[in-house]
């Protein structure tokens, strides 16, 4: 069974920002954006208790990070994804490596964001410009509210890449790098 298209702007937008991801990543990472990347995203996290954090497939990353939300205090985080198939499982290796965390994924079954989910969150976290492009193009007045998760935590590199396809040493390093940025959030202040 095949999957409906995504409507041609947003298509559109999603092949400009996978073209800007390299680029992008350097420009992200300066120091000045950085630092105002994390103050902006960190402020967002810490006013909310229910971040929604968004990605492709909601498989992987966005399921991952809102589960350590809920256990590190934020009850009502929720995930969601674009893909347009709901239901699907977590990976085996995703819920495997999600455990080392001690993170249960395996009841995790994916579901699609809507554009009532982004209006109605106060704080929007997504992983890539990709994810970015697709809230731009479902719901461009949340914009204003999406911050990039890696941007959480120190580390320059605030684009955390979607796994999915590229082996289990990517899936380990995009955990660990989650990981960071939750446990970073929620570290006292």
């Amino acid at each position: 069974m095949s999957t409906p298209a995504a409507p041609t702007g947003e298509r559109l937008l999603v092949a400009v920002a996978r073209r800007l991801e390299r680029p992008a990543q350097a420009i992200l990472g300066r120091a000045r954006v950085r630092s105002v990347l994390h103050r902006r995203a960190l402020s967002a996290w810490r006013a909310t208790d229910a971040p929604l954090i968004v990605c492709f497939g909601n498989i992987n990353r966005s399921p991952f990070a809102a589960a350590l939300a809920r256990k590190h205090g934020r009850p009502g985080a929720s995930s969601g994804g674009f893909y347009p198939e709901p239901g699907r499982p977590s990976p085996a290796a995703t819920v495997a490596g999600a455990g080392r965390y001690g993170v249960d994924l395996s009841p995790h079954r994916s579901s699609r964001v809507t554009r009532a989910d982004l209006a109605g969150a106060a704080a929007i976290f997504v992983f890539d410009l990709e994810n970015v492009a697709r809230v731009a193009a479902s719901a461009p007045a949340a914009l204003a509210r999406v911050h990039l998760i890696g941007s959480l935590d120190d580390d320059r590199r605030v684009l955390i890449a979607d796994p999915h396809g590229h082996g289990e040493e990517a899936l380990d390093r995009t955990l660990e790098r989650v990981a960071r940025a939750v446990a970073h959030a929620e570290a006292p202040r």
